[in-house]
């Protein structure tokens, strides 16, 4: 059993690239805590060999496992899951009893915190993992903002599934590629969170609050360009301003204002990442995204993407994520 951490310093969380092999009845506690399985895996005979690499918030996984039928259950677990077998068939229960065969080639999602039976009868198995952070800034991003825990809809059709299939199959190396780190691996991560929620949309309750804070998250998303007060927010929700404080403070943990700010910071950093550095200004990306003093502006952009704009401007165009025709993740020969 081996395995690698290679810390890169453009990542806070590091870049893992890790390889086990053995048999259920020698399994690792990493992987029963990575998949909520510390209650055993039913057939202790099969043996495995697993590989993975990523940072905290997006790795790609695969297992080749010899042997038979095998049962268990998954406790709510750190991250969310999209998989995908190789061959045969995965049963899968969720915690109000639903079940799902998934079948060769199908991306299914687990939720964090839902607890699911499984009964597979496989031999080759693909995994992507994502943070609920990650998945909650895709979320943000579209207006979207769910106070508890994260569940999804399931998404079986073909057509549904073809956009992040395709995504998968050209970016999987690139995840799995420890020279990707900082900005460009940031916006890799967060494309492909883009792509799994779109796929498998969010399913949780509606509250009138919840409703109301994601009304006031659309209006600033749709009014970015424009002068945005607390007011004009608040109004946009229903709600008075010091509730609307309140709900911003306990929800996203910033105040509405300071959301504001962000959503504007995300949208400049994503024009600078596309520009061409022999045509574009910062100073004329920022001043349309509505920052007129310069250097607050230059300070708040560093703060949140750890590097000036200008920094980010001279990287490049198009230089976000690679798009070759690259396998999808790491399998358990490729010697992550």
């Amino acid at each position: 059993m081996v395995t690698h951490l290679r810390p890169s310093s453009g990542t806070s969380d590091g870049f893992r690239a890790v390889r086990l092999a053995g048999t259920s009845e020698t399994r690792s506690g990493v992987l029963a805590d990575a998949y909520g399985t510390t209650g055993g895996v039913g057939d202790e005979r099969s043996s495995f060999r697993y590989t993975g690499a990523g940072d905290a918030d997006l790795s790609l996984r695969g297992s080749a496992v010899d042997g038979g039928t095998r049962f268990g259950t998954m406790e709510p677990r750190p991250d969310h899951i999209v998989f995908w077998i190789g061959d045969g068939t995965a049963t899968i229960t969720d915690d109000q009893g639903t079940s799902t065969v998934v079948r060769p080639g199908q991306p299914f999602l687990l939720a964090a915190s839902v607890r699911y039976e499984f009964e597979a009868t496989i031999g080759r198995v693909s995994m992507m993992h994502l943070s609920d952070r990650l998945l909650r800034t895709a979320l943000a991003g579209e207006g979207t903002q769910v106070a508890g825990p994260l569940r999804f809809g399931r998404t079986l059709a073909d057509a549904d599934l073809a956009d992040l299939r395709s995504l998968l199959q050209s970016v999987g190396h690139t995840i799995t590629d420890p020279d990707v780190t900082g900005r460009e691996r940031a916006a890799l991560n967060l494309r492909v969170a883009r792509a799994v929620v779109a796929t498998f949309p969010v399913d949780a309750p509606a509250t009138t609050s919840s409703e109301r804070l994601r009304d006031a998250l659309t209006y600033i998303q749709q009014h970015a360009h424009d002068v945005v007060t607390l007011a004009d927010v608040a109004a946009a929700a229903g709600m008075s301003a010091r509730g609307l404080q309140q709900s911003f403070s306990r929800s996203l943990g910033v105040s509405p204002l300071a959301h504001v700010r962000n959503v504007r910071l995300d949208a400049v950093h994503e024009e600078l990442v596309a520009a061409d550095p022999s045509t574009a200004s910062v100073a004329e990306v920022a001043r349309d995204w509505g920052f007129a003093h310069l250097g607050r502006f230059s300070g708040a952009y560093r703060e949140r993407f750890g590097e000036l704009p200008s920094a980010t401007l001279r990287a490049g165009k198009g230089n976000a994520a690679d798009t070759g025709d690259a396998a999808p993740g790491p399998t358990p020969d490729d010697g992550a």
